[in-house]
């Protein structure tokens, strides 16, 4: 996958990694959801993806309902089911029922399954932009910057933190390309029970499944 789209498996990181100097307010911030999110065990959300590029006229959303666990995660994009039991992942593309197997890609770059609540805490500087109240909630707003901009797609990502859950609820990414990624959190469950059962594929409930294994 290489966009959130294709999508979204917490993969934490054990130390946070910040570039100097150091935002102290952004990074009090990012410590305080860094902490309250690795509490989680699992992690059950559904999320809205918006893909805008005014230059070559596209405007797109999808609706994705996302299972994490670990490593391990699910992805329902409505046309495509995405399965990772951390070692191995399987697309499943439903309208021509055929499943491509794959191994993860470590080289997966942007927001993805694996830091969709983590991406500020390895290779990136930070600047608190500013508080904000909107319908009675405040929201804290963080920008991102790559600390090697060349070797990524995108200049910046800004997130938006919920001040009273410290939790992210939305993201919004820009492409070198002109392109925005937006990514909004609809509803978060965490800590429900999820069988690993859920992050494998199971062929035999595919009846006549094409299978494309390219590891």
């Amino acid at each position: 996958m290489k966009r959130f789209a294709t999508i979204i498996a917490l993969a934490f990181i054990a130390q946070l990694s910040y570039a100097q100097p150091v935002d102290t307010k952004a990074k009090g911030i990012l410590d305080q959801v860094s902490t309250k999110t690795k509490a989680y065990k699992t992690i059950r959300t559904e999320v809205t993806y918006t893909l805008n590029n005014k230059k070559d006229g596209v405007n797109s959303n999808k609706n994705l309902k996302v299972w994490i666990k670990g490593a391990k995660y699910r992805i329902d994009t409505g046309d495509q089911l995405i399965v990772s039991d951390g070692k191995t992942v399987w697309k499943y593309f439903k309208d021509d029922n055929e499943v491509e197997v794959s191994n993860p890609d470590p080289s997966e770059d942007g927001i993805t399954p694996n830091n969709m609540f983590s991406i500020y805490e390895k290779g990136f500087k930070y600047k608190f932009v500013k508080e904000e109240v909107k319908s009675g909630k405040t929201t804290y707003i963080i920008d991102l910057f790559p600390l090697k901009p060349k070797e990524k797609d995108y200049t910046a990502i800004k997130v938006f933190i919920d001040k009273a859950t410290m939790r992210i609820n939305s993201a919004e990414m820009s492409g070198k390309n002109g392109s925005t990624y937006s990514y909004k959190i609809k509803t978060f469950t965490p800590n429900e029970t999820l069988g690993d059962d859920l992050f494998s594929f199971d062929k035999t409930k595919f009846p006549k499944v094409v299978i494309n294994d390219v590891r």
